[in-house]
């Protein structure tokens, strides 16, 4: 066994059934180590979209792999990387490097892609946006600095730099054994009680109290425990932006979507006027809390994300989310809160039998975000960029889907990078839906290419609104404007699938019969023309909100 035949296996054993990257000299021998092993390499169009489809593999199976080259490949990724860090998404990051004597040299040679005598630019640019970067360069070390590292991306949920030399990568290991494998063992576990018996007291001595649950919830899988706490407490909960919580939507203690004003006003107000608002692996930002148009004062509310908890009572670091909703399990009593005064699952957008198509109408917003509440299904995994995550925070979703946005480190473009991605994640039972933008579309266009040259068949809603409509709404100008494709056509471009122009209710009825056709054996794009400045008023008055910060 070879040092990268070892990683295969280890990545295998890990539910990693596909790798995604673009070959370069200095990582061609793990490639072909990789064409011979049971990992699949996925080849994309560039480096940073194969970063978001591992983030969007990642997020969906637990791990996610990219494979690039040492300098242009590795540095071209660093933004998805920094997102994935944000978002707390296990995304292993192998790059290539040149001989491992060249590193060792006294007297560096000058090769491509790399800085002149400054072979460690990478080690430390990754050190940046990854729980942990390392260059795998001792032949005696690099087996156990592969486990240490495997370990760290799993186990803390954040992504981690390998940089492994091309010879390094060839190199003759023997028989070794794999350690156990924790995917799922947080090693920042909690060791005193303090900051779970102070919130415990917090949640019982208030007279209304609110989950937010938040991103943190779907990494560590805790979906499961947030409904128990809520069926046992009788707590209700709202599902927020950033971590939307499809998973609690149809729970009679969904409150529905909160966003500052950004949401029904009846959540909002419910929400203001409770005594104790949890954020539960929930990040306090600007987004996620409508531009700040959220009126919640730090008297209320309970932040527990990123390790820390912090609340009126005190500060507790190193507590980890997983522990804590356990102590809140363990400790509160049940039937804590019967409110029959709060709002039931109330969405700007929920299913509706009675939703008819209006003859010759043209399109708005409104009701295409109405009609796609009708057409999503169960078991759906459903991906989103900028303003179309937006509306879909507000929009019910059905039972056990996924839905995956980059949300709060907000990189348009990641939505449809990611659902590459989700495509090979996905299961024959699922349908991949991505909704974009034709603004967030065009920064990672390219991998439409790709979903058709691995024959997937994913349903793409291609917004057509001429451009940046958050932008507008920030700051209007004609530098908000974007070329205009022909992207209903774009399919045939690239060699297989189908485009569809929907401009009235009419049209979008058609579509949908043919996205929903059971037998449907290729890629479809539905490109939806809807005016430049239509968007609901929530998102007007979070656009307002944020142009004032």
């Amino acid at each position: 066994m070879n040092v990268s035949e070892y990683l295969l296996s280890r990545l295998k054993s890990l539910n990693v059934d596909h790798a995604f990257g673009v070959p370069g000299d200095f990582i061609l021998p793990f490639f072909q180590q990789m064409s011979e092993s049971a990992v699949t390499h996925i080849a994309t169009c560039n480096e940073l979209n194969a970063g978001y489809a591992a983030d969007g593999y990642a997020r969906l199976r637990g791990l996610g792999v990219v494979i690039v080259t040492y300098g242009p490949g590795a540095f071209s990724i660093v933004n998805a990387v920094a997102g994935a860090h944000a978002e707390d998404v296990p995304l292993l990051v192998v790059s290539g490097g040149p001989a491992s004597l060249a590193y060792k040299a006294s007297d560096k040679p000058v090769l491509h892609h790399l800085l002149t005598n400054n072979y460690e630019a990478s080690i430390k640019v990754f050190e940046q946006v990854c729980e942990h970067a390392v260059l795998l360069n001792d032949p005696e070390t690099v087996i156990s600095e592969i486990d240490r590292a495997i370990e760290i991306c799993c186990s803390r949920k954040k992504p981690v730099y390998l940089e492994i030399p091309k010879d390094i990568q060839v190199l003759d290991i023997g028989s070794v054994s794999f350690p156990e494998n924790k995917q799922n063992i947080d090693t920042h576990t909690l060791t005193q009680t303090d900051g779970i018996n102070a919130l415990v007291d917090r949640i019982k001595s208030s007279k209304r109290t609110v989950f937010l649950p938040g991103h943190e919830i779907h990494r560590w899988g805790l979906q499961e425990k947030i409904l128990q706490l809520m069926q046992k407490t009788g707590i209700p909960a709202a599902s927020m932006f950033v971590g939307k919580s499809e998973y609690l939507e149809h729970s009679p203690l969904c409150l529905g979507a909160y966003q500052g004003a950004a949401g029904t006003a009846e959540v909002r107000d419910y929400i203001e006027a409770a005594d104790t608002v949890i954020y539960l692996g929930a990040v306090p930002s600007d987004l996620n809390l409508g531009g700040f148009t959220a009126r919640l004062s730090p008297e209320q509310t309970v932040t527990i994300w990123n390790k820390q908890l912090d609340m009126k009572e005190g500060s507790f670091s190193d507590l980890s989310i997983s522990p804590i909703i356990d102590g809140l399990l363990a400790n509160l009593p049940a039937n804590l809160m019967n409110d029959g005064t709060r709002p039931i699952q109330s969405f700007l957008h929920k299913p509706d039998s009675s939703y008819e198509a209006i003859s010759k109408t043209p399109i708005t917003s409104q009701r295409f975000y109405d009609r796609l509440a009708n057409f999503f299904q169960e078991q759906d995994i459903v991906l989103a960029d900028a303003s179309c995550a937006f509306n879909l925070t507000h929009l019910q979703m059905p039972a056990n889907t996924d839905f995956i946005a980059s949300n709060y480190w907000a990189s348009i473009g990641m939505g449809f990078g990611a659902a590459l991605g989700a495509c090979f994640s996905a299961n024959s039972r699922q349908r991949v839906i991505a909704v974009e933008g034709d603004g967030s579309f065009q920064m990672t266009a390219q991998e439409l290419s790709s979903m058709i040259r691995y024959a997937q068949k994913p349903i793409i809603f291609l917004i057509n609104n001429k451009g940046y409509t958050a932008e507008r709404f920030i700051h209007d100008g004609d530098f908000n404007d974007i070329p205009q494709w022909r992207y209903s056509q774009l399919p045939h471009t690239f060699g297989g699938g189908s485009g569809i122009e929907v401009h009235t209710e009419d049209d979008l009825e058609a579509a949908l019969k043919e996205a929903e056709k059971t037998e449907r054996d290729q890629l479809l794009l539905i490109e939806v023309h809807i005016d430049a400045y239509d968007v609901s008023e929530g998102f007007n008055a979070m656009c307002t909100a944020i142009r004032g910060h």
